[in-house]
């Protein structure tokens, strides 16, 4: 079949116009509350979730779907503010382990309650719990893991 049926298209559009919406107005809060990206956010918690041992830049790009040198830019403007900081990996000299600073840590805290609540306000809250469950199920489909 080459063309999407009229449920799929609304599928479809739904998704992207949802998204981008819900991505842009809370990024736009995030800009205005802390001067941060949703991307720097996003870092900030990934770095967050690593714990004291920080994670490889390597991983980290994983994780975030960047590119290593997309990564990098990122990382460069967080590390010039004080959020992070990049040490050489002690088991591999090639690499570089990525560490939150007390600054980066504080900052994260201070901004974290508000973006959830942010979070809930333009997306989850407009859904009641039992479509949350069903569409957490749907993303878990979609993404082929299972719980």
């Amino acid at each position: 079949m080459s063309r999407l049926t009229s449920t799929e298209i609304g599928a479809w559009n739904g998704f992207l116009r949802v998204h981008s919406r819900v991505w842009n107005t809370l990024e736009d809060a995030m800009i205005k509350r802390c001067g941060l990206t949703m991307a720097a956010y996003e870092l900030l918690l990934a770095v967050e979730e690593a714990g004291e041992a920080g994670i490889r830049m390597s991983d980290l790009a994983g994780k975030l779907r960047y590119t290593s040198g997309g990564l990098t830019r990122l990382a460069d403007k967080l590390q010039q503010q004080g959020l992070i900081q990049r040490l050489r990996s002690e088991t591999d000299g090639r690499g570089f382990q990525v560490h939150l600073t007390p600054q980066g840590q504080q900052k994260l805290r201070r901004i974290h309650v508000e973006h959830l609540r942010d979070v809930r306000q333009q997306f989850l809250g407009r859904l009641s719990a039992e479509e949350q469950q069903t569409l957490a199920a749907i993303w878990q489909k979609l993404e082929g893991t299972t719980r």
